[in-house]
C-alpha cells in the first residue's frame, strides 16, 4: 500500500510515539467468536497497532470513525485522522478498514521513529 504523508514534525512524532494520560484512553478490544467482545483501551499508535494486529482467530474491536476522531484530538495528528477517515469511507468492509488502517499506523510510526530519533524508542 502507498502512503502519501508528509513527516510529523519532532514534537508531534515524540507524540505519536508516547501514551496519553488515561483519561484520554480509546476504548478498544478484541472479539472473539466463542466469547464476544473482550473489551480493553489503548493508550498510545503503538497499542493501536498491536490490536489492530491481524489475526485469523479474532477481529479488533475499534470503531474506525471514533478512531481517527482521536487521533486529530488527543494524539494531535490530523494528518492521520484524515487518512483514517479515507480508509474508513472507503473500505468495502470493517475487515478491509481495519487491515488498511493497521498499515497506515505502523507507516505513521515508522515515521515517526525515524524523525524522533531513538531516545524515544524505549
Amino acid at each position: 500500500m502507498s502512503h502519501r504523508m508528509r513527516q510529523p514534525d519532532k514534537k508531534l512524532s515524540q507524540r505519536l510515539l508516547g501514551s496519553v494520560p488515561y483519561s484520554d484512553r480509546l476504548p478498544a478490544g478484541r472479539l472473539l467468536p466463542s466469547l464476544g467482545i473482550i473489551p480493553g483501551d489503548v493508550r498510545s499508535l503503538r497499542e493501536l497497532h498491536l490490536v489492530l494486529t491481524p489475526d485469523v482467530r479474532s477481529l479488533p474491536g475499534v470503531d474506525l470513525t471514533a478512531l481517527a476522531d482521536w487521533v486529530g484530538r488527543v494524539m494531535g495528528d490530523r494528518t492521520l485522522a484524515h487518512g483514517i477517515r479515507t480508509i474508513t469511507r472507503e473500505s468495502r468492509s470493517y475487515v478491509e478498514g481495519c487491515m488498511k488502517v493497521y498499515d497506515l499506523v505502523g507507516y505513521r510510526l515508522d515515521q515517526a521513529r525515524e524523525v524522533a530519533g531513538q531516545e524515544v524508542l524505549t
